[in-house]
């Protein structure tokens, strides 16, 4: 009589796989400032708070990102996603959120700022903005700021609005501004503050609030939807609720921010 051994393998929820982005000020993959990105510090922490637990890391293209977390016979994770309902079908995401972070901002030269009879970091109206002082935009090319901004950006005529192509469209887009070929961009303060410590002339460059936009924007961790996932979300969730509470999260939400934007992001944090 033959007698059939069955091994059982137990779920690995102590080793986690980040995907992460050739993406600064989150991730800054060379250089001087390697490793200082935003999201890769915050796994620093994570990993601080969960020391029985393995971390590993994959770098991918953003394009891939998503479909590589989807991926239910690979187990991944990653910092910082929106919530979305078609995301949710195939991505675990986290109870508690991982960075807050403020909403898409506009960078301007300062010699604009100051003919418009602003200061930098002021809330302003990007309608007001575009409409009345017949200002041109450079925004990256099918990359979307959430209703409102889309839908005030659908409004402009072909002339007043800048789409760019290309791999780093928010670089190039900021050379064309320092170079006055248009009048402002709209990205997200942090990467307009990277971008700004990064050139010799960043600092003729400033950023404005939109008032069409909510204070602040919240990422959260996503697993892949398997098994493993699950489990690796629960520790997760575990870890991110006393994070928000330390001195050093704060300092690693507010790391690229410019001087006259961090006030605001600020008295977000606990």
């Amino acid at each position: 009589m033959s007698v059939i051994i069955l091994w059982v393998f137990p779920i690995n929820a102590k080793s986690i796989n980040w995907i992460r982005l050739d993406f600064a000020p989150y991730y800054i993959l060379e250089g001087q400032l390697q490793g200082q990105g935003r999201d890769e510090l915050l796994i620093q922490l994570l990993h601080d708070m969960m020391p029985d637990h393995t971390f590993s890391n994959s770098t991918l293209p953003a394009s891939r990102a998503i479909h590589e977390l989807s991926n239910a016979n690979k187990t991944n994770c990653m910092i910082s996603l929106y919530k979305t309902t078609n995301r949710a079908r195939y991505i675990q995401f986290s109870e508690q959120y991982s960075t807050i972070g403020l909403s898409p901002s506009i960078a301007l030269r300062k010699d604009i700022i100051q003919a418009l009879n602003l200061a930098p970091g002021q809330r302003v109206s990007l309608l007001k903005l575009l409409k009345e002082h017949k200002l041109t935009v450079g925004v990256s090319l099918n990359r979307s700021f959430g209703k409102k901004i889309d839908s005030i950006l659908a409004t402009l005529p072909t002339e007043q609005l800048i789409l760019r192509p290309g791999k780093d469209p928010l670089k190039s887009l900021t050379y064309m501004l320092l170079k006055k070929r248009l009048d402002l961009i709209i990205g997200y303060p942090s990467e307009h503050y990277h971008l700004q410590t990064l050139l010799e002339n960043g600092n003729e460059l400033a950023q404005l609030v939109i008032s069409e936009t909510d204070d602040i924007t919240r990422g959260y961790v996503g697993c892949t939807k398997n098994a493993a996932g699950l489990a690796l979300i629960a520790e997760i969730n575990k870890a991110l609720a006393p994070l928000h509470d330390e001195p050093k999260y704060n300092e690693v939400m507010l790391k690229w921010l410019p001087n006259e934007l961090k006030a605001q992001l600020n008295s977000h944090l606990r």
